[in-house]
């Protein structure tokens, strides 16, 4: 589903859906490795307040905390917390856990009505927004069916979590969830609870 992001000035909030992120892969939050993100400005960006790419790491590897993440068990336990989150946000999420060099690094810059589309497996971040103004932007994630179907997708380089969002995806001609066996391959690893409790809630 599409959601509206802001990005505050000067960090004037973090949290929430202005909440700015740390380098990462999507898949270290349980993301398909076929996933594909959207993301699109609602008014004029710079280089100040964008999404940065740090593409020295696109192949490879590093130590990141996404074994101990599942997707269901943060829908379940730390979902409902986002609006107690004020000033830090101190849940618990998957991040590097050696230095990174964020350099070189690409920051593109899409007008207004344009598009960045790139692979939820590329390791980006959230530029420190020091423009002296919000950034308003929409984003969204697809897949495509025969991808999942076929397990075609980037190579998975260092993501070791659990759970997946293949239940979020809705099909644009008529919002149907992916069928139950097609999701099951991406399901090794859950505990009978937490698969009980997604499908459940899905």
């Amino acid at each position: 589903m599409p959601r509206l992001r802001t990005a505050t000035s000067d960090d004037y909030l973090t949290t929430g859906i202005a909440y700015a992120f740390h380098p990462h892969r999507d898949t270290w939050y349980s993301a398909p490795m076929m996933q594909v993100n959207w993301w699109l400005p609602i008014y004029d960006v710079s280089p100040n307040n964008v999404v940065a790419f740090h593409p020295a790491y696109f192949d490879q590897g590093i130590a990141n905390g996404s074994a101990s993440y599942n997707y269901y068990q943060w829908n379940r336990d730390s979902r409902a917390l986002a609006a107690s989150q004020i000033g830090v946000d101190t849940r618990v999420q998957p991040k590097p856990e050696q230095p990174i060099e964020l350099d070189p690094q690409i920051r593109p810059v899409p007008p207004v009505g344009g598009v960045m589309v790139f692979s939820g497996a590329q390791l980006h971040s959230s530029v420190p927004n020091v423009s002296g103004r919000t950034r308003i932007s929409v984003d969204f994630r697809t897949v495509n069916r025969l991808d999942v179907e076929s397990g075609r997708g980037a190579p998975n380089v260092d993501s070791h979590c659990t759970g997946t969002t293949m239940r979020d995806y809705l099909r644009v001609s008529d919002l149907e969830r992916l069928p139950a066996d097609v999701i099951a391959p991406y399901d090794q690893g859950v505990t009978d609870e937490l698969l009980e409790y997604a499908v459940f809630n899905g």
